[in-house]
């Protein structure tokens, strides 16, 4: 990412990951399906991929990783608020589910290792695009709930991601920074690094994100996604010798009791 920078390292994971996807579409068969669903899809991967991302990024340069990604946990609340209006319905054991795994998510960032560390400090546009993000990524949950209805798991996520790498691409063709991203692309380095991250995070990470938000409420496969942070404690603590204090513990039990209540229920 310090290489590239972050929105040519989206951009570019989109395009490999596309090609993934469509290979595999071609090998199986796609499903068939309305125009309405795939506008549906195509609208959630702009939104929530595109636009989202973008933000994201954006508030992470101003906010620092920590502050940005307690914004984020508000993702599932909205997604939830938002479901709620369009008639999905929770079971009382899903409400605490996803109560729990945001709180205790939001603990654990709140109190880890990265929160220690000097962050740049805040102000109003960098708070209002953290809060974007998370707006941005419930409707684009909302909206691919909407479109899965009608695709299969690998033709859904091929529309999103495709949509949101076109509107990427548009972004930088009107910037007119398409060649010089295509050319930093294609250098032996990056994308020996891009595949890898762009196979396990996109291709498999998107997939298995689509087939949660199929199979599930658009609440709970928010309140799933969200648990990003507590895969990467352990390795915070292990590989980069960082404490997890009380309140880092005391929030990973919390989600992960979360957790557990939303995969029983």
């Amino acid at each position: 990412m310090r290489e590239v920078g972050a929105r040519r390292v989206n951009f570019f994971k989109g395009i490999v990951a596309s090609v993934m996807l469509g290979g595999v579409v071609l090998a199986i068969g796609g499903e068939a399906m309305s125009f309405d669903a795939m506008w549906l899809l195509a609208a959630s991967g702009v939104v929530g991929l595109s636009v989202g991302d973008s933000i994201l990024f954006y508030a992470l340069g101003h906010l620092g990783p920590h502050r940005a990604s307690l914004l984020m946990s508000l993702s599932p609340v909205m997604t939830a608020v938002g479901g709620w209006l369009l008639g999905e319905v929770l079971s009382g054991y899903q409400v605490v589910g996803i109560a729990f795994a945001t709180g205790g998510v939001a603990l654990v960032v709140r109190f880890g290792p990265a929160a220690r560390r000097r962050a740049p400090k805040p102000h109003t546009v960098a708070v209002l695009a953290g809060v974007g993000a998370a707006l941005c990524q419930a409707v684009g949950v909302l909206l691919a709930k909407r479109g899965m209805e009608e695709a299969g798991v690998w033709t859904g996520t091929l529309v999103r991601l495709l949509a949101a790498t076109v509107a990427l691409g548009a972004y930088a063709v009107a910037r007119g920074w398409l060649r010089t991203d295509l050319r930093r692309l294609f250098r032996r380095g990056p994308l020996t690094r891009l595949v890898p991250a762009a196979f396990i995070g996109t291709f498999l990470g998107l997939s298995l994100m689509q087939a949660g938000i199929k199979l599930t409420p658009s609440a709970v496969a928010s309140a799933l996604h969200s648990t990003t942070p507590l895969f990467a404690l352990p390795i915070a603590v292990y590989f980069l010798k960082e404490r997890a204090g009380p309140g880092v513990i005391l929030g990973s039990f919390v989600a992960v009791g979360g957790v557990m209540l939303l995969l029983l229920s």
